[in-house]
Protein backbone atom coordinates (compact mmCIF):
# COMPACT_ATOMS: atom_id res chain seq x y z
CA UNK A 1 0.00 0.00 0.00
CA UNK A 2 1.30 3.57 -0.90
CA UNK A 3 -0.21 7.06 0.80
CA UNK A 4 1.12 10.37 -0.72
CA UNK A 5 0.08 13.13 0.41
CA UNK A 6 0.41 16.92 -0.73
CA UNK A 7 -1.00 20.10 -1.53
CA UNK A 8 -3.90 18.62 -4.04
CA UNK A 9 -4.67 16.96 -1.14
CA UNK A 10 -4.61 12.82 -0.06
CA UNK A 11 -4.24 9.70 -2.69
CA UNK A 12 -3.89 5.92 -1.59
CA UNK A 13 -3.40 2.75 -3.49
CA UNK A 14 -3.55 -0.56 -2.41
CA UNK A 15 -2.97 -4.07 -3.64
CA UNK A 16 -3.24 -7.44 -1.37
CA UNK A 17 -4.29 -8.74 1.50
CA UNK A 18 -2.66 -7.41 4.90
CA UNK A 19 -3.75 -11.37 6.53
CA UNK A 20 -3.53 -14.21 4.20
CA UNK A 21 -5.89 -16.67 6.14
CA UNK A 22 -8.53 -14.22 6.40
CA UNK A 23 -8.39 -12.58 3.23
CA UNK A 24 -8.81 -9.33 4.28
CA UNK A 25 -7.41 -6.79 1.73
CA UNK A 26 -4.46 -4.65 1.94
CA UNK A 27 -5.88 -1.18 4.19
CA UNK A 28 -4.33 1.81 4.25
CA UNK A 29 -5.37 2.34 7.87
CA UNK A 30 -3.30 -0.24 9.63
CA UNK A 31 -0.12 -0.46 11.39
CA UNK A 32 2.79 -2.33 10.94
CA UNK A 33 6.48 -2.38 11.58
CA UNK A 34 8.54 0.48 10.08
CA UNK A 35 11.95 -1.18 10.62
CA UNK A 36 14.69 0.75 9.97
CA UNK A 37 12.40 4.29 9.34
CA UNK A 38 12.84 3.63 13.31
CA UNK A 39 16.38 5.55 13.05
CA UNK A 40 14.62 8.72 11.82
CA UNK A 41 12.72 8.72 14.72
CA UNK A 42 15.46 8.08 17.22
CA UNK A 43 17.98 10.50 15.45
CA UNK A 44 15.37 13.26 16.20
CA UNK A 45 14.91 12.16 20.06
CA UNK A 46 19.03 12.44 20.38
CA UNK A 47 19.23 16.43 18.42
CA UNK A 48 16.77 17.24 20.73
CA UNK A 49 18.41 16.78 23.70
CA UNK A 50 21.79 17.76 21.40
CA UNK A 51 19.45 20.99 21.41
CA UNK A 52 19.03 20.81 25.34
CA UNK A 53 22.08 20.66 25.53
CA UNK A 54 23.14 17.28 27.32
CA UNK A 55 25.09 15.85 24.76
CA UNK A 56 27.54 17.19 21.92
CA UNK A 57 27.72 15.33 18.37
CA UNK A 58 31.21 15.39 17.79
CA UNK A 59 31.90 14.23 21.47
CA UNK A 60 33.33 10.91 22.07
CA UNK A 61 30.36 8.65 23.25
CA UNK A 62 32.61 6.62 25.51
CA UNK A 63 32.06 10.05 27.64
CA UNK A 64 28.27 9.33 27.81
CA UNK A 65 28.91 6.07 27.69
CA UNK A 66 32.40 5.18 29.90
CA UNK A 67 33.69 2.19 28.40
CA UNK A 68 31.12 0.87 25.85
CA UNK A 69 33.08 1.37 23.20
CA UNK A 70 36.99 0.06 22.35
CA UNK A 71 37.83 3.36 20.80
CA UNK A 72 37.33 6.83 22.10
CA UNK A 73 37.70 8.51 18.52
CA UNK A 74 33.90 6.99 17.54
CA UNK A 75 31.53 10.39 18.53
CA UNK A 76 27.65 10.74 18.39
CA UNK A 77 27.85 12.27 14.95
CA UNK A 78 29.40 8.63 13.67
CA UNK A 79 26.64 6.97 14.80
CA UNK A 80 24.79 9.06 13.38
CA UNK A 81 26.02 8.87 10.11
CA UNK A 82 27.18 5.20 10.14
CA UNK A 83 30.78 6.03 10.24
CA UNK A 84 31.29 4.66 13.40
CA UNK A 85 32.94 1.42 12.15
CA UNK A 86 30.97 -0.45 14.98
CA UNK A 87 29.83 -4.54 12.68
CA UNK A 88 26.95 -5.21 11.76
CA UNK A 89 25.53 -7.92 14.05
CA UNK A 90 22.48 -8.37 12.41
CA UNK A 91 24.61 -10.14 9.50
CA UNK A 92 25.69 -13.29 10.97
CA UNK A 93 22.20 -13.21 13.45
CA UNK A 94 20.55 -13.63 10.39
CA UNK A 95 22.70 -15.32 8.12
CA UNK A 96 19.85 -18.43 7.44
CA UNK A 97 17.31 -16.41 7.00
CA UNK A 98 14.53 -18.07 8.60
CA UNK A 99 15.99 -20.32 11.45
CA UNK A 100 17.73 -16.63 12.58
CA UNK A 101 14.58 -15.02 13.06
CA UNK A 102 13.13 -17.96 14.89
CA UNK A 103 16.03 -17.99 17.23
CA UNK A 104 15.20 -13.92 18.05
CA UNK A 105 11.87 -13.84 17.27
CA UNK A 106 10.84 -13.90 21.36
CA UNK A 107 14.03 -13.27 22.90
CA UNK A 108 14.88 -10.03 24.71
CA UNK A 109 18.02 -8.50 24.63
CA UNK A 110 19.72 -5.87 26.64
CA UNK A 111 21.68 -3.32 24.88
CA UNK A 112 24.88 -4.40 26.21
CA UNK A 113 24.09 -7.80 24.29
CA UNK A 114 23.78 -6.29 21.19
CA UNK A 115 27.03 -4.34 21.45
CA UNK A 116 28.61 -6.92 22.78
CA UNK A 117 27.41 -9.00 19.21
CA UNK A 118 29.06 -6.36 17.31
CA UNK A 119 32.21 -5.99 19.57
CA UNK A 120 32.85 -9.38 18.76
CA UNK A 121 33.37 -8.84 15.62
CA UNK A 122 36.30 -6.55 13.44
CA UNK A 123 35.35 -3.12 13.09
CA UNK A 124 34.55 -2.56 9.59
CA UNK A 125 36.23 1.12 8.82
CA UNK A 126 38.22 3.54 11.09
CA UNK A 127 35.62 5.85 12.60
CA UNK A 128 34.83 8.61 10.18
CA UNK A 129 36.44 7.23 7.41
CA UNK A 130 33.54 5.77 5.33
CA UNK A 131 29.77 5.13 5.27
CA UNK A 132 29.10 1.16 6.86
CA UNK A 133 25.51 0.59 7.73
CA UNK A 134 25.26 -1.21 10.85
CA UNK A 135 22.66 -1.71 13.56
CA UNK A 136 24.97 -1.31 16.16
CA UNK A 137 25.09 2.33 15.86
CA UNK A 138 21.41 2.93 16.63
CA UNK A 139 21.88 0.16 19.17
CA UNK A 140 24.20 3.01 20.83
CA UNK A 141 21.81 5.43 19.99
CA UNK A 142 19.10 3.55 22.24
CA UNK A 143 21.46 3.79 25.13
CA UNK A 144 22.30 7.32 24.80
CA UNK A 145 18.49 8.04 24.94
CA UNK A 146 18.06 6.47 28.08
CA UNK A 147 21.34 7.03 29.78
CA UNK A 148 20.22 11.06 29.40
CA UNK A 149 16.66 11.28 29.79
CA UNK A 150 16.60 8.41 32.80
CA UNK A 151 14.11 6.94 31.28
CA UNK A 152 12.78 3.95 28.69
CA UNK A 153 12.81 4.69 25.10
CA UNK A 154 9.33 4.16 24.67
CA UNK A 155 8.79 7.30 26.99
CA UNK A 156 11.42 9.51 24.81
CA UNK A 157 9.42 8.74 21.75
CA UNK A 158 5.98 9.27 23.48
CA UNK A 159 6.94 12.90 24.96
CA UNK A 160 9.06 14.08 22.29
CA UNK A 161 7.60 12.72 18.95
CA UNK A 162 4.15 10.90 19.46
CA UNK A 163 2.20 13.04 21.51
CA UNK A 164 3.18 16.54 19.89
CA UNK A 165 2.44 15.29 16.30
CA UNK A 166 -0.61 13.35 17.38
CA UNK A 167 0.72 9.97 16.21
CA UNK A 168 -2.16 7.80 17.76
CA UNK A 169 -1.39 4.76 15.62
CA UNK A 170 2.26 5.20 16.27
CA UNK A 171 3.55 3.21 18.85
CA UNK A 172 6.95 1.59 20.67
CA UNK A 173 6.01 -1.33 22.88
CA UNK A 174 9.10 -3.49 23.07
CA UNK A 175 9.48 -6.11 23.99
CA UNK A 176 5.65 -6.85 23.70
CA UNK A 177 5.44 -9.06 20.62
CA UNK A 178 1.76 -7.85 19.89
CA UNK A 179 0.44 -4.83 17.06
CA UNK A 180 -2.35 -3.66 18.65
CA UNK A 181 -5.36 -2.85 16.58
CA UNK A 182 -6.35 -3.04 12.78
CA UNK A 183 -2.61 -4.03 11.50
CA UNK A 184 -0.82 -6.20 8.58
CA UNK A 185 0.37 -9.47 9.09
CA UNK A 186 3.73 -9.67 7.86
CA UNK A 187 5.54 -12.31 5.92
CA UNK A 188 9.00 -13.31 5.78
CA UNK A 189 9.82 -15.70 2.34
CA UNK A 190 12.86 -18.39 3.38
CA UNK A 191 15.90 -18.39 1.50
CA UNK A 192 14.81 -21.54 -0.50
CA UNK A 193 12.31 -20.80 -3.19
CA UNK A 194 8.97 -22.68 -3.13
CA UNK A 195 9.59 -23.25 1.02
CA UNK A 196 6.12 -21.74 3.15
CA UNK A 197 6.13 -18.39 3.87
CA UNK A 198 6.57 -17.55 7.71
CA UNK A 199 3.85 -15.33 9.79
CA UNK A 200 6.30 -13.10 11.44
CA UNK A 201 4.02 -10.73 12.94
CA UNK A 202 4.21 -11.21 16.23
CA UNK A 203 7.65 -10.54 17.32
CA UNK A 204 9.85 -8.76 20.15
CA UNK A 205 12.09 -7.30 17.50
CA UNK A 206 14.57 -7.01 20.73
CA UNK A 207 17.57 -7.25 18.31
CA UNK A 208 16.49 -4.01 16.73
CA UNK A 209 15.29 -1.85 19.41
CA UNK A 210 16.04 1.89 18.77
CA UNK A 211 17.36 0.44 15.17
CA UNK A 212 14.19 -0.74 13.99
CA UNK A 213 11.14 -1.73 16.53
CA UNK A 214 8.79 1.44 15.99
CA UNK A 215 5.02 0.63 14.71
CA UNK A 216 3.35 3.15 12.55
CA UNK A 217 0.48 3.57 10.01
CA UNK A 218 1.20 5.16 6.44
CA UNK A 219 -0.70 8.45 7.85
CA UNK A 220 1.38 8.90 11.00
CA UNK A 221 4.52 8.27 8.44
CA UNK A 222 3.71 11.31 5.98
CA UNK A 223 2.95 13.41 9.46
CA UNK A 224 6.16 12.28 11.09
CA UNK A 225 8.25 12.71 7.79
CA UNK A 226 6.39 16.31 7.15
CA UNK A 227 6.44 17.76 10.23
CA UNK A 228 10.40 17.10 10.63
CA UNK A 229 11.34 18.63 7.33
CA UNK A 230 8.90 21.81 8.02
CA UNK A 231 11.08 22.28 11.44
CA UNK A 232 8.58 21.34 13.96
CA UNK A 233 10.62 18.82 16.41
CA UNK A 234 13.84 20.51 15.26
CA UNK A 235 15.96 23.91 15.59
CA UNK A 236 17.15 25.31 11.58
CA UNK A 237 20.74 24.41 12.99
CA UNK A 238 19.73 20.95 13.76
CA UNK A 239 18.18 20.57 10.91
CA UNK A 240 21.03 21.51 9.13
CA UNK A 241 22.70 19.13 10.32
CA UNK A 242 20.60 16.50 10.27
CA UNK A 243 20.27 17.36 6.30
CA UNK A 244 23.96 17.71 5.44
CA UNK A 245 24.39 14.15 3.72
CA UNK A 246 27.54 12.44 1.98
CA UNK A 247 27.03 9.76 -0.73
CA UNK A 248 26.25 6.39 -0.11
CA UNK A 249 27.03 4.85 -3.16
CA UNK A 250 28.81 5.60 -6.55
CA UNK A 251 25.47 6.82 -8.08
CA UNK A 252 25.91 9.85 -6.27
CA UNK A 253 22.23 9.84 -6.28
CA UNK A 254 21.74 8.22 -2.62
CA UNK A 255 23.26 10.04 0.34
CA UNK A 256 23.00 9.81 4.28
CA UNK A 257 23.03 12.95 7.16
CA UNK A 258 22.37 11.82 10.22
CA UNK A 259 19.88 8.86 10.77
CA UNK A 260 18.32 10.19 7.34
CA UNK A 261 18.47 9.21 3.57
CA UNK A 262 18.46 11.52 0.75
CA UNK A 263 17.44 10.36 -2.72
CA UNK A 264 17.71 12.32 -5.57
CA UNK A 265 15.30 11.74 -8.56
CA UNK A 266 15.31 11.85 -12.08
CA UNK A 267 13.51 15.28 -12.15
CA UNK A 268 15.64 16.87 -9.92
CA UNK A 269 13.58 16.50 -6.70
CA UNK A 270 15.20 15.19 -3.61
CA UNK A 271 13.55 13.70 -0.94
CA UNK A 272 14.54 12.62 2.61
CA UNK A 273 13.70 9.81 5.02
CA UNK A 274 14.86 6.38 5.19
CA UNK A 275 14.05 2.88 4.75
CA UNK A 276 13.37 -0.56 6.78
CA UNK A 277 12.96 -3.94 6.83
CA UNK A 278 12.00 -5.75 9.66
CA UNK A 279 10.80 -9.37 9.28
CA UNK A 280 7.80 -9.36 6.87
CA UNK A 281 7.58 -5.81 6.37
CA UNK A 282 9.02 -3.26 4.02
CA UNK A 283 8.82 0.52 4.09
CA UNK A 284 9.55 3.68 2.67
CA UNK A 285 8.72 6.57 4.29
CA UNK A 286 9.93 10.19 2.21
CA UNK A 287 8.82 13.76 2.31
CA UNK A 288 10.39 16.58 -0.25
CA UNK A 289 12.40 19.20 1.87
CA UNK A 290 9.76 21.78 2.57
CA UNK A 291 7.53 18.81 3.29
CA UNK A 292 4.58 19.92 1.42
CA UNK A 293 4.13 16.35 -0.40
CA UNK A 294 4.76 12.93 1.86
CA UNK A 295 4.90 9.62 0.97
CA UNK A 296 5.04 6.46 3.02
CA UNK A 297 4.55 2.97 0.88
CA UNK A 298 4.66 -0.66 2.41
CA UNK A 299 4.83 -4.42 1.67
CA UNK A 300 3.85 -7.26 3.96
CA UNK A 301 6.78 -9.25 2.64
CA UNK A 302 10.38 -9.09 3.13
CA UNK A 303 13.84 -11.20 1.77
CA UNK A 304 11.98 -10.67 -1.45
CA UNK A 305 13.23 -8.98 -4.18
CA UNK A 306 9.70 -8.25 -6.60
CA UNK A 307 8.31 -6.60 -3.36
CA UNK A 308 11.52 -4.18 -2.87
CA UNK A 309 11.73 -3.19 -6.47
CA UNK A 310 7.98 -2.36 -6.37
CA UNK A 311 8.32 -0.35 -3.44
CA UNK A 312 11.74 1.30 -4.76
CA UNK A 313 9.51 2.19 -7.71
CA UNK A 314 7.13 4.11 -5.89
CA UNK A 315 9.49 7.71 -5.40
CA UNK A 316 9.30 8.51 -9.29
CA UNK A 317 5.69 8.37 -9.66
CA UNK A 318 4.81 10.45 -6.86
CA UNK A 319 7.27 12.85 -6.85
CA UNK A 320 7.89 12.95 -10.20
CA UNK A 321 5.01 11.63 -12.02
CA UNK A 322 6.78 9.56 -13.78
CA UNK A 323 5.39 5.59 -14.57
CA UNK A 324 7.97 2.67 -12.73
CA UNK A 325 10.14 0.40 -15.22
CA UNK A 326 8.32 -2.44 -15.36
CA UNK A 327 9.71 -4.91 -12.23
CA UNK A 328 12.31 -7.55 -12.95
CA UNK A 329 10.47 -11.32 -12.51
CA UNK A 330 13.69 -12.11 -10.84
CA UNK A 331 12.72 -13.33 -6.67
CA UNK A 332 16.26 -12.24 -6.06
CA UNK A 333 16.51 -8.87 -8.04
CA UNK A 334 16.11 -6.26 -5.56
CA UNK A 335 17.39 -2.56 -6.22
CA UNK A 336 20.49 -1.09 -4.78
CA UNK A 337 18.40 0.69 -1.41
CA UNK A 338 16.77 -2.89 -1.15
CA UNK A 339 17.74 -4.59 2.32
CA UNK A 340 18.15 -4.25 5.99
CA UNK A 341 19.16 -6.61 8.64
CA UNK A 342 16.71 -9.59 7.91
CA UNK A 343 17.60 -10.39 4.36
CA UNK A 344 18.53 -13.30 2.19
CA UNK A 345 22.40 -13.61 2.40
CA UNK A 346 22.56 -12.37 -1.58
CA UNK A 347 20.63 -9.01 -0.81
CA UNK A 348 22.06 -8.68 2.03
CA UNK A 349 25.47 -8.02 -0.36
CA UNK A 350 23.87 -4.78 -1.79
CA UNK A 351 25.61 -1.39 -1.56
CA UNK A 352 23.22 -0.21 0.93
CA UNK A 353 21.19 -1.98 3.90
CA UNK A 354 18.45 -0.25 5.35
Amino acid sequence: MARFSGPEGVESRTAGVRDRVSGSPMDVNARFRVGSVSKTFSTVVLLQLVQEGKLELDTSVNQYLPGLLPDDRITVRHLLTHRSGLADYTNAMFADTVPGFEAVRNRVFSHQELVDLSLSEPRTTEPGVAYKYSNANFVVVGMLIEKLTGRPLADAYERRIFKPLKLRKTSYVHPDTRIKGLHVRGYLHPDAAGEPLVDSTEQTVSWAQAAGAVISSPADLNTFTSALMRGRLLSPAMMEAMTTVTPTDATNTRFYGLGLRRYDLSCGVQVYGHTGTVQGFYTYAFSTRDGRRSLSAVANTSNHGIANTALGGTLEPAFCGKKPVAAPSARSAAPATAGDTALRPAERDLPERH
